[in-house]
């Protein structure tokens, strides 16, 4: 058990120094486009009420009075479109290393997929170190997506003037954003949305054995599993924002919550049963 877990985590560290790289330049690039875009968009702003103060011979205080200030939430608001391109570079960077962190194995040089297949461990941890490493590229995403937002709270402080800012706490500033779907800021929430984040991972890492196993065949089995399980939960999650569903609510959570936890072992299965005696080089 003790070598097993050694050769886990050896295996993990390997895995996230290989894409560490990765995650350095998209949280660099995250920081950039939020923060940055932020500033610039909060210096127009300033500019376009200080000329309407000059223009109306109104102090700070007079002009807050009857505009309500200027928040965090609504300087945000005019980034939705940048917070978003900023989000699908994550999404999509992740997505894509879910399948290339199998893939470079099997084409990179020297065959080094045979060489991990060949250690004296339990195949499965290779599929264990991946799922850590993969858990860690988005958990290191979503700290980073924390500290992002108390940066622009930060700035916002720096560069707004005391009469004009409207105060909210941390919390609700992510509350009231679209970026409260990727920090939950509830438990339930946190577990319902992560937890499906896993499952695609899941299934993503299965399509991949798949179709080691069995090239096409598997591919295309990989792909109507992966495509079926996320249907469903899809149409559970949509159902219990539809009042009119013929489920109540917290039956519908019970069917999702279902749902993810067949989906998740039936990927961990038959992950360790391909790995175990199906996957080739």
């Amino acid at each position: 058990m003790k070598t097993n877990l050694i050769a886990l985590l050896k295996l993990a560290d390997l895995e996230i120094r290989r894409f560490r790289g990765i995650l350095l330049g998209l949280m660099a690039l995250v920081a950039l486009i939020q923060l940055g875009g932020l500033s610039m968009v909060t210096r127009t702003r300033l500019s376009q009420i200080e000329s309407q103060i000059e223009r109306s011979g109104m102090t700070l205080a007079e002009f807050k009075l009857q505009n309500s200030g200027l928040s965090l939430l609504e300087l945000l608001g005019e980034l939705d479109g940048v917070t978003g391109v900023a989000t699908a570079c994550c999404i999509v960077v992740v997505a894509a290393y879910t399948l290339i962190i199998w893939y470079r194995d099997w084409f990179g040089r020297a065959s080094f997929a045979y060489r991990l297949l060949m250690l004296p461990h339990p195949r499965f941890l290779l599929y264990l170190s991946k799922l850590v490493a993969i858990l860690t590229f988005v958990f290191s995403l979503f700290a980073w997506q924390i500290v992002i937002v108390a940066g622009q709270m930060l700035l916002y402080h720096v560069q707004i003037p005391h009469q004009l800012r409207i105060e909210r706490t941390f919390i609700d500033t992510i509350r009231s954003t679209d970026l409260v779907i990727f920090i939950p800021v509830r438990l339930t929430e946190f577990l319902l949305v992560y937890g499906l984040g896993l499952v695609i991972v899941l299934l993503l890492f299965t399509t991949a054995l798949l179709e080691r196993s069995y090239r096409l065949k598997g591919l295309l089995g990989g792909l109507a599993l992966s495509a079926a399980a996320f249907v469903l939960l899809v149409w559970l999650w949509a159902g219990a924002e539809d009042r009119g569903s013929f489920l109540y609510p917290t039956e519908l959570l019970a069917l999702f919550i279902g749902v993810l936890l067949v989906s998740a072992a039936a990927a961990l299965w038959l992950g360790w049963r391909l790995l175990r005696g199906k996957v080739s080089v």
